[in-house]
């Protein structure tokens, strides 16, 4: 009879959150465990089981793996929540942290986070250093001056160019009385990213103390970043740093809905991952290229 490697757990401050631990296939890299941090109101299964999909092809690299939820999401209980919701969810996360090193002994850990999880991600980095390295999908982004240009020639001038785009703004015009107003506009009462000055401090600050970060970016936030080399234009300073690196997934959304994307993006953060576990238990970590190759042996 096959082993089970999924196990449901409870833990925390008030025992009120869930999580599912996956012990590695084979134990490889048991100095190491990651964990995924939850986007939004999604739960421990990730966006499209995008988590179960992760936790899988970690354990097969070597890797244990917790995936929860944060206090008032899925099924753990809201206690013992307030401030703001960066804070407890660092605050969590170093429960989670906790949980694992007294019962499986691991002291180091990478994080996995996309959108707000990763904006958690590097929070919880920074308050713990225990966290060694950190895998951030979507994270904070800034205009630069070839964003822009794109921005302007992919996105704006193929609609200004076509014809039934100002027919239907001229239908809208002639049939909107202006009685309806949008109180709420999207993405600006969710996220708040830190300055640029400051995400730049944050990611200094990390490097410095030893931690590894790889920044994965997609088509789908093309509101804020558009193209391949935006990353090192947002922060010059950081581009010849060993511990930094990024890529661009430009074909794929934000959530990776398609299963080839996902496949894809799975296989990506894992090897990313499993780079980070390998470097840091050997203590010397060699340089991280934007590249899709496998780190496997």
């Amino acid at each position: 009879m096959k082993r089970e490697t999924n196990q449901a757990v409870v833990f925390g401050e008030y025992e009120h959150l869930l999580g599912v631990w996956r012990v590695a296939a084979e134990p490889t890299l048991s100095s190491v465990a990651a964990i995924m941090v939850t986007p939004g109101m999604l739960h421990h299964v990730g966006p499209n089981r995008l988590h179960v999909d992760l936790a899988e092809s970690l354990s097969s690299l070597g890797i244990a793996s917790l995936r929860f939820d944060l206090s008032g999401i899925g099924e753990s209980l809201g206690v013992g929540v307030g401030g703001r919701s960066i804070d407890r969810a660092a605050d969590e996360i170093r429960q989670a942290i906790n949980w694992i090193e007294e019962h499986a002994g691991i002291t180091q850990f990478v994080l996995f986070g996309l959108c707000s999880g990763a904006d958690d991600s590097i929070h919880a980095a920074l308050r713990d250093q225990r966290v060694v390295g950190v895998v951030a999908m979507d994270g904070c982004g800034y205009p630069t001056l070839l964003y822009h240009w794109y921005r302007f020639t992919r996105h704006f001038l193929p609609r200004v160019l076509r014809l039934d785009k100002w027919r239907t703004l001229w239908k809208r015009r002639r049939t909107d009385d202006g009685s309806v107003v949008t109180s709420l506009q999207p993405g600006k009462d969710v996220r708040e990213f830190p300055t640029q000055t400051q995400a730049i401090e944050e990611l200094k600050t990390l490097s410095s103390r030893g931690a590894l970060m790889h920044f994965v970016y997609t088509g789908g936030v093309g509101d804020y970043f558009n193209h391949a080399g935006q990353f090192a234009a947002m922060f010059p300073t950081l581009k010849d740093d060993p511990r930094i690196s990024s890529h661009f997934f430009e074909s794929m959304d934000h959530v990776a809905l398609m299963v080839e994307d996902r496949r894809q993006l799975v296989t990506h953060v894992a090897n990313r991952m499993r780079w980070m576990a390998v470097s840091q238990a050997n203590g010397n970590p060699a340089r991280s290229t934007d590249q899709d190759a496998t780190v496997v042996p």
